[in-house]
């Protein structure tokens, strides 16, 4: 499923929503007439109030968003650095268990690169998220072999470097599945339309056509949810952290092996 569709086409959706929401307000307050302007001095506080809240909520979920987003890029940097260690200190491993070991690490590397493609295509990557269990088992079944046959300090502080590689990758999986629950999103769209309806309450009575600030408003809002989702989902919209990517395709590049294997 192509997800950056399915997005653009909920933001032009949503985008109608809120155009109609303003104009449900504006056949409301046109109902009411010249009597319900009698009641606008009590109802700006309950407006006020309700658009505060619309802010809020807008600011503090855009905030998240990115926040997380960040913290994934940054915890992608802190696995390839960890692979990167683990992969320098096999030479601190026992000759003779360095080739199996190098081979199953570059193995794993195109797991996780695989892992990474397909991070927005919810069913595919719990089977690879599987596959790379499998291959971390393999992993410290063949680390634990080669280190009771190695230096005990050197075989240490190979067996930590491993255990962290594992770490931050599990890390850097849990984040990826963080994020605020669906109702989130659902209440803000809906105090997004809310807002809307008082937005065509105030424009009900003016004498010059408004179209273009209800198209603004609109447009406004639909782009400031469609931006907050990006930022929670950096792979399916036009923000996207593929970039941080090129760090783990160098790390695996850098561990090809003098015969060519290529991935």
């Amino acid at each position: 499923m192509n997800y950056s569709v399915v997005l653009v086409g909920l933001a032009v959706l949503f985008y109608f929503l809120l155009f109609a929401a303003i104009q449900v307000g504006r056949y409301l307050g046109r109902r009411a007439g010249p009597d319900g302007e009698s009641g606008r001095s009590g109802a700006a506080a309950i407006e006020a109030s309700v658009f505060a809240l619309l802010g809020l909520l807008v600011a503090f979920t855009f905030s998240g968003a990115a926040q997380r987003m960040a913290e994934r890029r940054d915890l992608l940097v802190q696995e390839v650095n960890a692979i990167g260690t683990a992969w320098l200190r096999i030479d601190l491993i026992n000759a003779a268990d360095q080739p199996q070991l190098r081979e199953q690490f570059r193995r794993y590397v195109d797991e996780r690169i695989n892992y990474h493609r397909h991070v927005a295509d919810l069913r595919q990557r719990e089977a690879i998220a599987d596959q790379v269990a499998a291959m971390q088992k393999q992993i410290w079944a063949s680390s634990m072999q080669a280190a009771a046959r190695s230096t005990p300090p050197f075989a240490a502080s190979y067996v930590d470097a491993v255990n962290e590689m594992f770490d931050i990758s599990t890390t850097l999986t849990v984040a990826q599945k963080v994020h605020p629950p669906l109702v989130t999103y659902l209440f803000l769209g809906f105090l997004a339309l809310v807002c809307g309806c008082f937005v065509g309450l105030n424009l009900a009575n003016a004498k010059r056509g408004s179209l273009i600030h209800q198209a603004l408003y609109a447009l406004v809002m639909t782009a400031a949810l469609y931006i907050i989702i990006d930022f929670e989902f950096p792979r399916i919209g036009t923000i996207r952290i593929d970039q941080s990517d090129a760090l783990l395709i160098a790390q695996r590049d850098a561990m090809s092996d003098p015969a060519g294997v290529s991935r």
